[in-house]
Formats: C-alpha cells, structure tokens, sequence
C-alpha cells in the first residue's frame, strides 16, 4: 500500500522512524507534530516525501487543518496515531488533571483524528489505520492513567475494525513494550533498569523496531481489529531470572 500517510506525534522518537519507513517505502508522508520547529527538523532530515504540519490533537481546528491538508495531498490513505504523553504516578498521588489529559491526548486526540479521516476513506473505498498503544495496556504498576488510556485505546481498535471494515479501512494497533525515545529516557535509573531486565531478549526495543510493526500493519490489508505487541517478549512473562540463566 502507497499514497499519502498523515503521521501524529511524528517528530517524536517513535514517530520519526514511522514516517521515515513509510517514505521509504514510498509514501507521501504528512509529518504533523506539536512542535512545529521538531517536525520541521525532522522532515529535513527524513528528506524526500515528507512536509512537515504543526498539529494538537486536542485542538478540533487543528485536526481538521491536518486532514485538509492531507486531502490535499491526495487524501489520507494512512493515519497513523503516534502523538502521546507519559506522566503517571501511584493512584493515591494521581493528580485527576493529570489523569484527564493522559486520556485527552493517548485516548480522545486519536479517536477524533479517526472520525475525520475515516470519512475520506470511506468515500475513496480504502484506507488504513494504525494506533500506536502500549504493552502497559495489558497493565503496568504505578501506571493506572497511562494504562487507561491506552487500553482504552486498544478496546476502540477493536470495535471500529468492526464498524470500518466494510467500508473498506482496516484499523489496528501497535503496542510497543520498553522502547528507546526521549520519553523512556526521563524515567527514574532504578525504573529503567527494572524494566530491561524484565525483557526477555535483553535489550530495550528501538524506534525502528516499532515503526516496522507500524509498517506491516499499513499494507497488511486483510488484517484487521489486531494488536501487534512489539515488546521482546515482555508481554509473555520475565525472564527466570535478570541475566537470562
């Protein structure tokens, strides 16, 4: 599958390799971020295929700009849902503001971002929609706010591959495990290192290895309502112990 790939979040680590994977793989790719100086610099660098758009997802002027835009373009062939946030804490700390803009954004900005681009897809006959969650959907301790949002998430996946499949979109998600980005490398060392030794291959997955997930989804055209955990294994269970023997 080609044509035109709209990219939430996409100057973010995970987003970036997203967008520079389906460039290559020969997409027009509209890279729309937050920061619009990020998304700029990171169109640079991706290079050709790839115009960079300053996008909220909470912002329903913003969204619609977006998917203008890529109408634009040709129309929105491909939505991947990469924009996301994470800040969390035990539930007696969780401050519910905290906790109503992890939804606002992982949760509410993504199902918004498919309402408007579903409707261009419908009318061209095909398309393709890829959520970028999280193995914490399965749970993750301390995390209930980022967990909620994501499964949350997950659950929509599943029902709109339902309602979309026979408009001809097919809908589903990544969930990646422990990945290398600027979000991971903000968490405690302690945590940090809990995590990677509860990994079974070893090592901590990269952007790339989220963005090939990504990828296949995008052109897996028979493959609908699914969710692809890219985790090294975490999601089966620990290791039996932190080095592996």
């Amino acid at each position: 599958m080609t044509g035109t790939a709209l990219v939430t979040g996409g100057a973010g680590g995970i987003g970036r390799a997203v967008c520079a994977r389906l460039a290559a793989d020969g997409f027009t790719v509209l890279l729309a971020d937050l920061d619009r100086s990020a998304a700029q610099l990171a169109a640079s660098t991706i290079g050709h295929g790839v115009e960079p758009w300053a996008l909220d997802v909470t912002d329903p002027e913003s969204r619609r700009a977006a998917v203008a835009r890529a109408d634009a373009l040709g129309g929105a062939d491909l939505l991947v849902n990469c924009a996301g946030v994470l800040r969390d804490a035990r539930i007696r700390k969780l401050d519910p503001a905290v906790f109503r803009r992890l939804n606002e954004i992982n949760l509410l900005g993504p199902l918004a971002m498919i309402r408007l681009a579903a409707e261009g897809m419908a009318e061209r006959g095909r398309g393709s929609i890829v959520n970028v969650a999280s193995r914490a959907w399965l749970g993750t301790f301390g995390s209930a706010a980022y967990s909620t949002a994501k499964g949350g998430l997950v659950g929509a996946t599943r029902s709109l591959s339902l309602e979309l499949g026979p408009r001809g979109i097919t809908v589903n998600a990544v969930a990646p495990g422990f990945v290398d980005t600027p979000m991971t490398d903000s968490l405690p060392p302690e945590i940090r290192r809990r995590a990677l030794a509860a990994i079974p291959v070893g090592r901590a997955g990269t952007p790339d290895d989220a963005a090939s997930a990504v990828g296949y989804l995008a052109g897996a055209g028979y493959v609908t309502g699914q969710v692809l955990v890219a985790c090294g294994g975490r999601s089966v269970g620990d290791p039996y112990s932190e080095d592996g023997h």
